[in-house]
């Protein structure tokens, strides 16, 4: 029987595992400080993600194409194995999810581990405190953009901007193409269908 703990971290992580050839060690390091950084504060995901690519331009290395995904893929791992009580996920099933679902090497299994083990309790609490105070969206408006070619009337490659206006008066702005969109919306409503199946059970009644 697949745990809960695999379950999520497979749905959520594993479409990422194809970028995972791109790693270093150096580079895990860094997006391990700056997801921790990102679980501590009230700073965005942009400003994180600003500072770590700092980090590594200031110290010689090349930034991957696919930065931001791994960034959110590492991000995930210690997000999810956070959100379980102490206890509840064994060290030996977190390396084996990491090593055998994911595909990352025993030696970037020992880093990762090595903070979310050692420095737990003290990133619960960040996480849960930070979590609360982050600004949270009050309004959302989105469009469709398309762009046609010189001689024909066939949309090419549309993508979709949504404009968040946060609860500081401050605006964000995030532009997708369509396969990207569609897993948002895939994901979203997995969210609701696991809300609805929280709400329904007695115990939250």
């Amino acid at each position: 029987i697949m745990s809960s703990f695999r379950y999520n971290l497979l749905r959520s992580v594993k479409p990422y595992t194809p970028f995972v050839p791109q790693l270093s060690k150096s580079l895990l390091r860094v997006l391990i400080q700056v997801s921790v950084h990102f679980i501590e504060t009230k700073k965005s995901s942009s400003e994180v993600l600003s500072l770590a690519i700092n980090k590594l331009t200031n110290s010689g290395h090349k930034i991957p194409p696919f930065f931001c995904e791994l960034f959110t893929m590492v991000f995930l791992m210690m997000q999810i194995f956070l959100r379980y009580p102490k206890g509840a996920v064994k060290h030996h099933e977190l390396r084996k999810c990491f090593m055998d679902d994911l595909n990352f090497t025993e030696e970037y299994v020992d880093d990762i581990c090595k903070v979310v083990l050692n420095h737990r309790e003290i990133l619960c609490k960040n996480f849960a405190e930070t979590k609360m105070d982050r600004v949270k969206m009050s309004k959302l408006q989105w469009r469709i953009n398309i762009s046609l070619s010189l001689n024909t009337v066939q949309i090419d490659k549309p993508t979709i901007v949504l404009h968040f206006k946060l609860q500081n008066m401050e605006f964000r702005t995030l532009e997708l193409p369509l396969p990207m969109f569609q897993q948002v919306r895939y994901n979203i409503a997995l969210l609701l269908n696991e809300l609805l199946s929280l709400q329904s059970r007695s115990v939250l009644k």
